[in-house]
C-alpha cells in the first residue's frame, strides 16, 4: 500500500515510454537490489530483446560507460547510497544514457544522478539490509511496470513473449 501511494503516475507513464523508445534497457543493482534487478530483467527479456543486466560490479561499470542517450539505466537502491550503484550511475549519466532510479528515499546521493525516480514503500532499519519487505516493495514495482508496458505495446510484447516461451518449452518435464 505504501508502495502504490508513493507512485506518481506521470512519472510511472514516463518511465514505460523511456523503455520503449530505449535502445537498450540495462538493470543495475547489488546485494538484494542486484537479486530485484536482475528479476526485473528476466521478466523484461521475455518481451524486449533490448534487455542487458550484469552481476558482476566492474561489468556493470563497463557496460554503463557504454550506454548512449537513446539507452535507459535503471538502477535499484533502496538506501540510494550504494557505493557501486551510484558509481554506475554517474559514469551511465556521463556517457548520456537515461537514469531511472528506484529507490526509498527521494533524496539520496543515488537520486541526484536520476531523470526519473520510483520511491519503493517499507521502511528498513540499518541492520537490515535486503529486508522481505523492502524486496517486495521493489518487485511490486517491477510487476507495474511489466504489467503496463505489456499492456500499452501488446502486439509486439506477445510475439516476443511466445517467442521466449518457445525457446525454453522443450526444457520443461
Amino acid at each position: 500500500k505504501e508502495t502504490h501511494s508513493l507512485l506518481k503516475e506521470d512519472v510511472f507513464r514516463r518511465v514505460v515510454e523511456c523503455f520503449h523508445k530505449a535502445g537498450r534497457i540495462c538493470f543495475y543493482g547489488v546485494g538484494t537490489s542486484m537479486t530485484t534487478a536482475m528479476k526485473a530483467a528476466d521478466k523484461f527479456l521475455k518481451i524486449e530483446p533490448k534487455v542487458y543486466c550484469s552481476p558482476d560490479s566492474h561489468m556493470q561499470a563497463m557496460v554503463a560507460s557504454m550506454m548512449k542517450k537513446e539507452d535507459v539505466a535503471v538502477l535499484f537502491s533502496y538506501s540510494g547510497a550504494t557505493k557501486d550503484t551510484i558509481h554506475v550511475a554517474e559514469v551511465a549519466k556521463k556517457a548520456g544514457a537515461k537514469i531511472i532510479c528506484v529507490t526509498r528515499f527521494v533524496k539520496s546521493p543515488l537520486t541526484s544522478y536520476a531523470d526519473l525516480v520510483l520511491l519503493c514503500g517499507a521502511n528498513e532499519g540499518p541492520l537490515q539490509g535486503g529486508s522481505t519487505s523492502a524486496e517486495i516493495s521493489q518487485l511490486f514495482l517491477i510487476d507495474l511496470m511489466y504489467s503496463e508496458y505489456y499492456r500499452r505495446y501488446f502486439d509486439v510484447c506477445s510475439k516476443n513473449n511466445e517467442k521466449t516461451s518457445a525457446s525454453v518449452l522443450e526444457k520443461l518435464c
